[in-house]
């Protein structure tokens, strides 16, 4: 009754509008009704979106980003009468309610948003159709790499090495291998990479570039890396780099570190750049040999169950930017530490993706390989701990 509730409230607000505009009754019960799979490569206008979106109920939105509030103010300005309901999770909370509502039949939101980088997004609900992409024909030529896989990504980021600005003019270290070093112990903070999409999809790239770690160390040491057999060179280096890295629940202590000076380095997402607007003193490391991070990207979707079909996909469209770019939806995704997934839209950031020493991760390796990325950095962390006690 709450939501009913709400939502009527809203459409008190848009009656006056709806008449003027002209633009009730442009689709039928049943054609408002339609699943979002037989929907989703439909031609169709934001006006007739909006229209039947107007018979719906409060619009519900799973996200891992706080900044979708900001989007559902502006959506509900640009759309009188459109309510949304804006529910903020962790990635794994995220994944874990989406697949229990589908599981026990629930239509309990309509749009996921998600950091689709570990492979689990894709895994548990994209490849399961429990979530499916929604890409209007007139954005979709706008995108630079359109559906990946059945993920449509609407925003891109980098799970990137900072340092502590305050405590250095520039970066002291220009070799990853640097990290392992006795000076730094202590001195480094990551998010633990089993609780971290991000930080896992990082962790877990490395090992498809054990090539480039090897060539790195001739590099930094001189002399060629010795690999234990049955090992690798990124088992190697995360195995000396864990001495001294202090692992944390978050991005957010990470930075938290960073600015007080705790920390000399940290790895995480590249989107806390923005704290540098409020006085954190967080430098990013843009190159670095043989890498300074991975890049990542959140993903937009259309749940399978959704009830408010029409509101989700006029909803997607905003939060895409509309099909010119510009549109206010993407407005909040355009900070320091992030870049747009459109090639008509400007970047939240002035270094280029491109000129960024970053891994693409491969998420069909990294969901192939999961066991056996989870048994090492288990071991990794059990030690770690170990050693600090």
């Amino acid at each position: 009754m709450e939501r009913i509730s709400k939502r009527l409230g809203c459409a008190l607000a848009a009656l006056t509008l709806l008449l003027c505009a002209g633009c009730a009754g442009t689709a039928s019960g049943t054609e408002g009704a339609d699943a979002p799979a037989e929907t989703a490569r439909r031609a169709e206008t934001p006006e007739e979106l909006y229209a039947r979106a107007l018979e719906e109920d409060v619009l519900v939105v799973y996200t891992v980003s706080t900044r979708v509030t900001a989007v559902k103010e502006s959506f509900e300005a640009a759309y009188p009468g459109l309510c949304v309901e804006v529910r903020d999770l962790r990635s794994p909370d995220l994944i874990d309610a989406v697949e229990k509502n589908h599981a026990e039949g629930l239509a309990a939101c309509d749009v996921v948003l998600c950091n689709d980088n570990s492979g689990d997004f894709k895994e548990r609900l994209v490849d399961t159709g429990v979530v499916v992409p929604y890409l209007p024909e007139d954005i979709a030529p706008h995108m630079k790499e359109g559906l990946s896989g059945g993920v449509l990504p609407f925003v891109y980021e980098a799970e990137l090495l900072f340092y502590d600005g305050g405590g250095f003019d520039a970066c002291p270290i220009d070799n990853l291998w640097a990290l392992t070093e006795e000076r730094w112990r202590g001195r480094v903070y990551m998010p633990n990479p089993l609780r971290s999409f991000s930080t896992y999809a990082f962790c877990g790239a490395t090992f498809e570039h054990c090539g480039e770690l090897e060539e790195a160390y001739r590099d930094y040491a001189g002399r060629e890396l010795s690999v234990p057999e049955g090992s690798s060179a990124a088992a190697v280096f995360w195995e000396r780099a864990a001495k001294n890295i202090v692992f944390t629940n978050s991005s957010d202590e990470v930075a938290e570190a960073l600015g007080n000076g705790d920390a000399a380095f940290g790895v995480m997402v590249s989107s806390k750049l923005r704290l540098r607007g409020v006085g954190y003193a967080l430098e990013p490391v843009w190159r670095l040999e043989p890498f300074a991070g991975c890049r990542t990207s959140c993903a937009a979707m259309l749940a399978a169950d959704a009830r408010n079909v029409n509101c989700a996909k006029l909803f997607l469209r905003f939060l895409l930017g509309e099909a010119d770019g510009a549109g206010a939806g993407g407005e909040p995704f355009r900070t320091p530490g992030t870049w747009s997934a459109r090639d008509d839209a400007a970047d939240g950031t002035d270094v280029p993706l491109t000129e960024i020493d970053l891994i693409v991760p491969d998420q069909e390796r990294l969901i192939a390989r999961r066991q056996e990325l989870e048994r090492f950095w288990t071991e990794v962390l059990k030690e770690n701990t170990a050693g600090r006690s």
